[in-house]
């Protein structure tokens, strides 16, 4: 897949009305859906506390039940949001739609999950429940931590909920080589995005794009099957009068101009003119994060 330095495709309808209807819809649907898990996740977050067996001060009975009483507090802090490693080079991401990236060193491989938090002011419960290969849940594949943010040193601090002995200190995630260029990248896209599909290109390219809440912090990547990518992070623009869209990559401030169509089943039509179309529908933030930083390590990048 080749990119001039700068695509440009004009798209007919309005594409402000649509991007405006498309926001609507996928906030309207994530909170839906988020609230319904995190009620559950809150409940485990809060039984977390109370069955430890050395239980902290902070853990008292009416802290906890507040605690549970409020399951809307699982939102993420902002300290947390964004990649991070332990001394054993395992790598942790926090999103603010409470899904999880893991890139365990030992295992070799990448994992996805969702997460929910309970926090009293200062140690909060933390449950990361992971996908299973087939992408569903269940309750063996599950992890509950006491954590705190460190926010003097800008780490993140993991306790044994029972024992409450410090299992693993993280700090922020700082690539070397080639890579480093993109640690600016990962963070932004941990403290700004919002939102992400994913889906196919007429070529069976995987497409992912993701954004922030009003269009103007976007990514994009496309990879192919053979690890051939393209990826575009940064500035997003509407140009009303052509009607599209357009990514200035903060790296190689190269750019992409695409039109979106809201379809009729949620799902979004990107289309890019000559160089085709792609079909996306919802997806969590993790996946654009984990996308991205697997393409730069491990793909031939295109643009």
């Amino acid at each position: 897949m080749y990119l001039e330095n700068k695509t440009e495709i004009f798209y007919s309808k309005n594409i402000e009305i649509q991007f405006r209807k498309m926001y609507t819809h996928f906030k309207k649907g994530m909170v839906k859906n988020m609230k319904n898990w995190k009620k559950i996740m809150a409940g485990l977050c809060a039984a977390a506390m109370v069955s430890s067996m050395v239980v902290p001060v902070w853990a008292a009975e009416e802290t906890t039940e507040e605690a549970a009483d409020d399951g809307d507090v699982a939102d993420v802090s902002e300290a947390m949001l964004g990649l991070w490693k332990d001394s054993a080079g395992d790598i942790y991401g926090f999103y603010k739609d409470n899904s999880f990236f893991g890139q365990w060193k030992d295992e070799e491989q990448d994992v996805l999950g969702v997460y929910a938090l309970s926090s009293d002011g200062e140690y909060t419960a933390l449950v990361m429940q992971f996908a299973n290969d087939d992408g569903t849940y269940d309750d063996e594949n599950m992890v509950t931590y006491l954590v705190q943010a460190n926010e003097e040193e800008n780490l993140l601090e993991l306790y044994d909920s029972d024992s409450l002995d410090l299992t693993a200190t993280l700090e922020p995630y700082e690539a070397d080589g080639d890579e480093s260029d993109y640690n600016q990248t990962y963070q932004d896209m941990g403290d700004i995005l919002t939102e992400c599909y994913s889906g196919e290109t007429e070529a069976g390219e995987t497409f992912i794009y993701a954004a922030n809440e009003d269009g103007t912090f976007c990514s994009v990547l496309v990879i192919d099957q053979d690890d051939n990518y393209v990826s575009f992070v940064g500035e997003g623009t509407f140009d009303e009068e052509n009607g599209t869209v357009t990514i200035t990559d903060e790296v190689s401030e190269m750019a992409l101009t695409f039109g979106v169509a809201v379809n009729d089943d949620d799902t979004l039509t990107l289309d890019m003119g000559d160089l085709g179309s792609a079909t996306v529908e919802e997806a969590t933030l993790a996946v654009a994060v984990q996308g991205l930083k697997y393409a730069v390590e491990n793909g031939t990048e295109m643009n």
